[in-house]
């Protein structure tokens, strides 16, 4: 795909928008020529973008939200539906007459489907071309043409659902309206990763944050600890908006920003660090990326601190962290995931080292 991408966007003017997915990055450290604009839902990805002077807005795919109108959208389809029905919605409402949606995809994205409902509602011709296992297709926005809007979930919505107990998510999250399992077994084991000392400071860092399971149970458990300070971080604008939502709904002291695997953090300033990684990037799966997340946790991590990663059980986090910190613990194992406490320095070594 990234072939036919790359020739895209060489061809297009100042008036296209590249929504832009996790696997933009070869493109954009590559130096691509692209006279228009960048949009991602990717806090990496616009960095990438800004890194080569390619105009990039991070957000939750707000087409439009400056007034902009487009002669051409170039979209490589994301794997939730909700999200892709949003953008083609979007698109009759940003393109200039005329204008074009681009929609690539392997066969297995669902690239078929949304080529037929893309020209619906664009009022366009159905247009699908393959080159070699990706597919291009081509709708042009009539304005007096168009279909009835898709049905995206009302994707821009926050709201509560039931299996949440009271917290905010919305579409474009993993499992946004469910708690997970893996996390669900990591709050059993914090208890044992807390403090005794009640009054001292307190803080932590929630990695890959989502929607902020972990760090409202971590508050839960601490209720009236007046210095415990949570930083949660993540690299989805549909998770700083989730997880923000979800401090100021339940009063907890701390801040959520975006970051890539916590790259935003200063390094030593944490006593705990809370992380279910994802192994994910879109289709793909990124064999790296729990390795980014624990050189991040042991950047991040006062010499003292403790992380508690919970993985699925076929990501051998024991052996991978090893390298990083002094202790690695497994504290259980259980329906396919794994929770390890991961210890930087033993509190020995650290008072030896200060006398």
């Amino acid at each position: 795909m990234q072939t036919l991408l790359s020739q895209l966007l060489r061809d297009s003017d100042e008036y296209t928008l590249w929504i832009a997915d996790e696997n933009s990055k070869a493109l954009l450290s590559a130096g691509i020529h692209f006279a228009g604009s960048l949009l991602s839902n990717r806090w990496d990805i616009v960095c990438a973008a800004e890194a080569t002077g390619i105009p990039a807005n991070f957000c939750d795919f707000e087409l439009g939200s400056k007034g902009e109108k487009y002669t051409r959208i170039v979209y490589p389809v994301s794997k939730e539906k909700a999200a892709v029905h949003h953008v083609i919605n979007a698109a009759a409402e940003v393109l200039q007459y005329g204008g074009e949606l681009l929609l690539l995809g392997e066969k297995s994205s669902g690239i078929k489907t949304y080529a037929q409902k893309a020209a619906a509602r664009l009022g366009s011709p159905k247009q699908l071309q393959k080159h070699g296992n990706d597919y291009l297709s081509t709708s042009v926005f009539h304005a007096g043409k168009t279909g009835v809007p898709l049905e995206d979930t009302d994707y821009t919505r926050l709201r509560q659902p039931e299996a949440l107990d009271g917290l905010w998510s919305k579409p474009g999250l993993f499992g946004w309206n469910k708690i997970d399992v893996g996390s669900a077994l990591l709050v059993r084991e914090l208890p044992q990763c807390l403090p005794a000392d009640n009054t001292a400071d307190f803080r932590v860092v929630d990695l890959g944050c989502g929607y902020g399971y972990l760090s409202t149970q971590l508050a839960s458990l601490l209720p009236s600890r007046e210095k415990l300070y949570i930083q949660a971080t993540d690299n989805n604008a549909a998770a700083i908006l989730a997880c923000g939502k979800n401090f100021q709904a339940r009063n907890i002291h701390g801040t959520v920003t975006a970051g890539d695997a916590g790259s935003e953090i200063r390094t030593g300033t944490a006593q705990l660090v809370i992380c279910n990684p994802p192994f994910h990037q879109g289709f793909q799966v990124e064999g790296d990326l729990t390795d980014r997340f624990l050189q991040q946790a042991a950047r991040i991590l006062c010499p003292e601190g403790t992380a508690l990663f919970v993985v699925n059980e076929f990501i051998p986090i024991g052996r991978k962290a090893e390298r990083l910190f002094q202790k690695v613990e497994l504290l259980n194992k259980e329906h396919g995931f794994c929770v390890y406490r991961l210890t930087k320095s033993n509190i020995e070594t650290v008072k030896y080292r200060a006398n």
